[in-house]
This record gives C-alpha cells, structure tokens and sequence, in this order.
C-alpha cells in the first residue's frame, strides 16, 4: 500500500502544482488581454457547463478504462488547453476552445486519482485510513503549492501574463508522460472493458443511486456550499488587487501558509476520532460569518485580508471532511469513480447557477454584496439540507 501512497502523492503534487502555478493570476491576464468581467465570466460559463455535461461520462470512463490512463488524457488535454489561453489574442472562439478543453481536462481528473488510492485502500482492506492519506497529501502539496504559486505570481507574471499559463501547462505535459509509466500500477473497478456502445450513463447513475441512497443524501447536504464559497474562490484576485503591479504573490502564500495549518489541524482532529458532520457543520457557519466580516470590514484592508485567511481555514476544513465523508460512504467499488462524478456534476451545474446570479450582483451591486448576499443563502439551503439529510439517515436505519 505504501507504493500505492507514493504514487497518488507523486502525481497529484505535479498537477496540483501546474495548477498552482497560474491561479493566482490567470483573471487577471484575461482581464488584462481586455476581457471585461461580463467576458471572464463567459469563460467561467463555458467551464462550467462543459463540466456538467462532461462529469458523469468521466467517472463512468474512469471506472472502466482506468484510472490513471484516464488521469493521464486529463492532463494532456489541460495543457492544450491552458496553451490555448496563453497563446491566442483576445478572441471569444478562442477563449471558448480554452474554456472547453479546460473543463474537459478538469472533469476527467476529478475525482480520478482519489477514486484510484481509495480503491486500492479497498482491495488492501485500508479504507479507514483514506483520511490519513488525504490530509497527509495536503501537508505535503500545501509548502510545494505555496512557492511555486508565489513564483508564478510574484515574478513570472510580473514579467509576463503569460508566463504562469505556459508553465502551468509544462507541469501537465511532464504529468501525462510521468502517468503513461505508470500504467502498470493502474486499476478499473469496472468488471467489463470500456465500450463506447455499451456506455449507458443514465442506467448506470440509476443504478447507484439506488444503491447509495446516503451517499447521495450527502451530496445534496454539500451543494449549497457553493454559495458560500464560489464567488471568494473566483473572485478573490480581483477584490484584494490593488495598483497596476501584480502582488497577489504574497497572498497566495498566506493562502498556502493557512492550508498547511488547516490540514494539520485536520489530520489531528481525524486522529482523534471527532464527529466529521459536527466538524463539516462548524466549518460551514464560520465560512459564512468570516466571509461577511471581510465585506464589512474592507475599510481595514489588512484586517479584511486577515479574516479572509480565516476564511480559508474553514474552507481546508470543509474540503477535506467532504472528501473524507463522500469517500468513506461509497459502498458500490465498481462505480466509484462515476459516483464522485455524479457529485462533481451537480457541483458543476449549482456553480452554472450561482455565477450568473454572482455576476449580475457584481456588475450591479458590488462584488462585496455578491459575496454576503450568496453566503446568507447557502447557509439558510444547508441547514435545510441537513434536516432533510438527518431524517433519511434515520429512516435508512
């Protein structure tokens, strides 16, 4: 299993970190090739619905082609399409192609690799350790993360927009050629070949729903989080930039730094056996309230951005117990990888939702309100979700 380990550290810190590399930058470089916010926010659209067409059918391929040859097609076709948006002028089929191939990338990846370690934990009779293995990763990923994001946007894009985009797009070229080595380690937890003709992604989403009747409960529990969280991930760049240099460097590594606590802060509350939908519940409400204290508190930039920090505490905390939790629940192996897809699919489609109601409330209101107002709603939708998720855990039992 040990082997096992080092693989899904090894592979996912390459493309965490060509990943980590432009995202503290790449809003502001379509914004400065003279996109407006209405025109990043069609890229965003494109991703997103690409990803809610595309998830389902990514896990089923997955599931049945491989995991890691699936994580390695991921890569190559991210890379492409990071190559895409660094390489072309401003031009909407362009920023369209990017944002396609883009999202085609990322819903293959998702859930790809976790899925893979969690199957092997399964067949070595270690799944109770899969929260071990997810929080030690973030220990480890969270320092690389950190330096090479501050590298990308302190100095690449201090010298050029592009650059971080084009590195970015090396470290998941260097990826796919690591995970084609790879191959003989790879697994499926399909019992039949992949056969396009014999894809039927309705019956089989049918089918696991009726067998993770909870599993599901739990993915409808975390959908509301997305307003909460969605509009500070996408927007943060734009609303603590300050000035015509690029400093978003130096927030990233305060980003990183907050990470590395969290997840060790994290991995010692999993040690010591505490209620993960407690900890899921507590993370949430401080999500929402640090998140309304930054917008009220903008005056105090330094202040805003401390809190904002916090923000982000809870934001590891959240992403971890989710993971954690979806992870453990999943009884069906052979549909493993098409289950997180399903989750990543209605993540997909609720984030549809929420960036269009964001960017009308930024463009009319203020990114400030657009963050407040969203947050009220999700933490109202949560814990009404979890109502509705607690009564079917007890008419499951």
């Amino acid at each position: 299993m040990k082997k096992y380990r080092n693989i899904y550290y090894l592979v996912n810190l390459l493309y965490s970190l060509g990943v980590a590399v432009w995202s503290g930058t790449i809003y502001l470089f379509m914004h400065h090739i003279g996109y407006s916010y209405g025109e990043i926010n069609f890229f965003l659209s494109i991703f997103w619905v690409v990803t809610f067409i595309a998830e389902i059918p990514s896990g089923f391929i997955a599931d049945h082609l491989g995991y890691l040859k699936t994580a390695s097609i991921s890569n190559l076709v991210r890379a492409a399409g990071l190559a895409v948006l660094a390489l072309s002028p401003k031009n909407f089929l362009l920023l369209a192609l990017s944002a396609f191939l883009t999202a085609l990338g990322d819903s293959l990846m998702s859930g790809t690799l976790p899925s893979w370690i969690a199957n092997k934990a399964a067949l070595n009779n270690e799944k109770g350790q899969l929260g071990e293995i997810y929080s030690t990763y973030s220990l480890i990923a969270s320092p690389f993360n950190m330096i090479v994001g501050f590298i990308g946007a302190h100095f690449l894009a201090n010298i050029d927009l592009r650059l971080p985009l084009l590195t970015g797009a090396t470290f998941l070229a260097v990826t796919f050629f690591i995970l084609v080595a790879l191959f003989k380690y790879d697994s499926q937890a399909g019992t039949q070949k992949l056969s396009f003709k014999e894809l039927n992604v309705v019956s089989e989403v049918k089918e696991v729903i009726t067998n993770e009747y909870q599993t599901f409960k739990f993915i409808l529990l975390c959908l509301p989080i997305w307003f909460i969280s969605s509009g500070p991930i996408d927007q943060w760049q734009l609303y603590f930039q300050h000035g015509k240099r690029v400093d978003s460097g130096s927030i990233l590594v305060a980003i990183g730094i907050v990470g590395y606590i969290g997840s060790y802060i994290y991995r010692y509350l999993y040690k010591k056996k505490i209620n993960q939908l407690f900890l899921l519940i507590f993370s949430v409400i401080f999500l929402t309230i640090s998140i309304e204290l930054v917008v009220m508190l903008k005056g105090s930039y330094y202040l805003a951005l401390g809190i904002f920090m916090i923000h982000n505490l809870f934001g590891t905390f959240q992403q971890m117990i989710q993971g954690t939790l979806l992870q453990e629940s999943i009884k069906t192996e052979k549909s493993r990888a098409t289950i997180v897809s399903v989750c990543n699919t209605l993540d997909a489609g609720v984030s549809v939702l929420i960036l269009s109601l964001n960017g009308y409330l930024s463009d009319y209101y203020g990114i400030g309100l657009a963050w407040q107002s969203l947050a009220i709603v999700g933490l109202v939708l949560f814990f009404g979700m979890l109502i509705y998720y607690k009564r079917g855990r007890v008419k499951q039992a």
